[in-house]
């Protein structure tokens, strides 16, 4: 791939157990790369640096430490701005979150991504851990609830039981389970949708309007069927690291 428009803006989404990492010219995304490994993606940057002139870098991560060697790395080549997503940058939503400081920079990126105004929104994120979040018709982060996402579920029944299995994590046939794998299937899939579906039930009756409902995440495929309403959108954090770049003059 050879880029070279002068608008190109390199964006990393650094998750708990996944990093991605996106190129953008506009809001149109010309190439993305994922990998649990900071090395791969290192390798991954270095190449698209060599063949592509980058107006900016920006950075959303939930894991400082694997941040700050991250971006360690990427000045060992490039010398380009980097932008970290973080409560003090300038947003198109206003934080109402206690402390402002603690909320997730990719709850805040999603959010910045989805928010049209006039229309409220709820996003769920279901990866590591499940987010369902409310921003306002004012463009107002509100909030939302934190669930274990399936794969820390299943874990954690396997390894503080003596009898519960780790099992694969696809949706059962019928109503219950009629085996220890297909009851946890049951749990950890259905049980968790339905955790989602009266999050959005109880932010829906708070407010006068529909929201609209966006689903991303790399679990989302597990719940998409429970919540026809939501419209599916990958690579939302890195989006919204795009328009917090723009955002703030990047």
């Amino acid at each position: 791939m050879q880029e070279t428009s002068h608008s190109v803006r390199l964006t990393i989404d650094l998750g708990n157990s996944f990093i991605k990492a996106g190129l953008f010219t506009g809001d149109k995304i010309l190439d993305r790369q994922g990998s649990p490994s900071v090395e791969e993606i290192v390798g991954c940057i270095s190449a698209w640096n060599a063949s592509t002139v980058l107006c900016g870098i920006g950075i959303c991560s939930v894991v400082p430490d694997r941040s700050a060697f991250l971006i360690s790395r990427i000045r060992e080549f490039s010398d380009v701005q980097i932008f970290e997503v973080n409560h003090l940058a300038k947003h198109p939503i206003h934080i109402h979150y206690l402390p402002a400081e603690s909320l997730g920079h990719d709850r805040l990126a999603a959010a910045c991504a989805v928010w049209h105004p006039g229309q409220p929104h709820i996003i769920v994120d279901a990866g590591t851990a499940v987010t369902v979040d409310l921003i306002s018709t004012e463009g107002v982060f509100l909030g939302g609830c934190i669930m274990p996402g399936p794969a820390i579920a299943n874990r954690a029944l396997s390894e503080y039981t003596v009898n519960l299995p780790n099992v694969p994590l696809t949706p059962p046939a019928g109503g219950l389970g009629n085996s220890t794998v297909s009851a946890l299937q049951h749990g950890l899939v259905y049980g968790l949708a339905d955790g989602i579906i009266g999050a959005i039930t109880r932010m829906k009756n708070s407010l006068d309007q529909a929201p609209s409902v966006t689903l991303t995440g790399g679990w989302s495929h597990l719940f998409a069927n429970h919540i026809p309403e939501a419209h599916i959108r990958e690579n939302l954090v890195l989006h919204g690291i795009r328009v917090l770049m723009q955002f703030n003059g990047m």
